[in-house]
């Protein structure tokens, strides 16, 4: 059992694999009147597709923080980092999602070290419900070699690309797992995520005569 995990909560069986916050699962029912919609995950892990399909299907709107960040700042991420450092884009980042959080009845899409920061965890806990997009290191590098807007995802490390997914993953992922209401497995089809999504949320029936697609949804 990892550090992180013995520190979670005080748990009575010592050989438990996995431990969440008290009460995680026994949330209040979900309402786009009282509660956002929150997506976490790594870099391309489909937060962003994802968000807008899920936020059309539930006629309601859609904000991506980090386009909040490059609005705000008149730059792009990549500069934003160059001229102030992670330190500087995490604060902004910060702010971003401070205002999205204001109104409920969105769906929003986070940057992938959005749970780094304690404050923003709670944030989201305490204004909306968030899934987690779990993505495995080759999807997201093959997804990261084939997107044309660099700029927007500039280097977390000096490490080769492969290394920096791994190491990334390693740091965040406790974090993403800790955050989150719910999990969505990212290489399903968006339009299976919507699905998943509003199945999870109690918005729609789950059709348990598709056996094979029940036993991978979750």
């Amino acid at each position: 059992m990892t550090e992180f995990i013995k520190k979670k909560v005080e748990i009575e069986d010592e050989n438990a694999s996995m431990t969440f916050r008290p009460g995680q699962f026994k949330r209040e029912t979900f309402s786009l009147q009282n509660k956002n919609i929150y997506l976490l995950g790594m870099r391309a892990s489909g937060k962003t597709t994802v968000g807008k399909a899920l936020a059309e299907a539930l006629g309601c709107p859609f904000v991506d923080t980090d386009a909040m960040v490059v609005a705000k700042a008149g730059q792009n991420i990549d500069a934003i980092v160059a001229a102030e450092g992670w330190d500087g884009f995490r604060s902004l980042e910060e702010k971003a999602l401070a205002t999205a959080s204001e109104l409920p009845g969105k769906v929003v899409s986070t940057g992938g070290g959005i749970v780094l920061s304690l404050a923003n965890r709670d944030l989201m806990y305490r204004t909306g419900v968030s899934f987690y997009l779990a993505a495995d290191a080759a999807l997201l590098i093959s997804r990261m070699l084939c997107d044309p807007n660099a700029a927007q995802r500039p280097a977390l490390t000096p490490l080769a690309l492969h290394d920096e997914v791994a190491a990334v993953m390693s740091e965040r992922e406790a974090l993403y797992m800790a955050g989150m209401d719910h999990m969505l497995q990212a290489h399903r089809s968006v339009e299976e995520l919507v699905e998943d999504v509003l199945v999870a949320l109690g918005l729609k029936e789950w059709d348990y005569s598709e056996q094979e697609r029940v036993l991978d949804r979750y």
